[in-house]
């Protein structure tokens, strides 16, 4: 499953000419933009999980603009002799830190929310359109965090919204 958030990277240091050590605002625990209700203590319980996940992006030339622009779970349909099948545009840019998670509060749309944060190492030297894509201090962009899960429920203050009960990190 792949739930959207909004998100933001910041670079902290630059580690060596490879890689840069960025921290990346996860997901806000509580309800969602995308009808997700995921506990603060659903995420604790999944954080050793999010230990090495990779960070993934579709990072593509707008061609209106002519800027580096970072896309979503993007998929290409690929038509050929054995059917219709899905092509899968994302890329590995880098890697989450182990043990660098912490809660911080944003403000978003005028109310305080509570993020997790983690820290990351990009592939700077690989990938530098990926730095001019994300690096803006004021520039919150779709974000979307990959887990599974087993178990989850109406939520029972809104059924509008999904409960995830438990969970493991796959990707951000």
């Amino acid at each position: 499953m792949s739930l959207g958030f909004k998100a933001q990277i910041k670079p902290i240091e630059k580690v060596n000419e490879e890689f840069t050590r960025a921290k990346c605002f996860v997901a806000a625990h509580g309800k969602n933009r995308n009808f997700s209700f995921i506990s603060k203590e659903t995420f604790e319980e999944a954080l050793p999980t999010l230990a090495y996940c990779p960070v993934t992006a579709h990072l593509f030339l707008n061609e209106e603009t002519g800027e580096y622009q970072i896309g979503g779970h993007d998929v290409e349909f690929v038509v050929d002799e054995t059917g219709v099948n899905l092509k899968d545009l994302t890329v590995p840019f880098g890697v989450v830190i182990d043990n660098t998670y912490k809660w911080e509060k944003v403000s978003e749309y005028g109310e305080e929310v509570e993020y997790l944060t983690a820290e990351i190492y990009l592939w700077e030297k690989r990938y530098p359109e990926l730095m001019q894509a994300i690096y803006d201090e004021n520039t919150w962009f779709n974000e979307s965090m990959e887990i599974s899960f087993s178990n989850s429920r109406p939520y029972k203050e809104d059924s509008n919204y999904t409960e995830v009960l438990d969970m493991a990190f796959s990707a951000l």
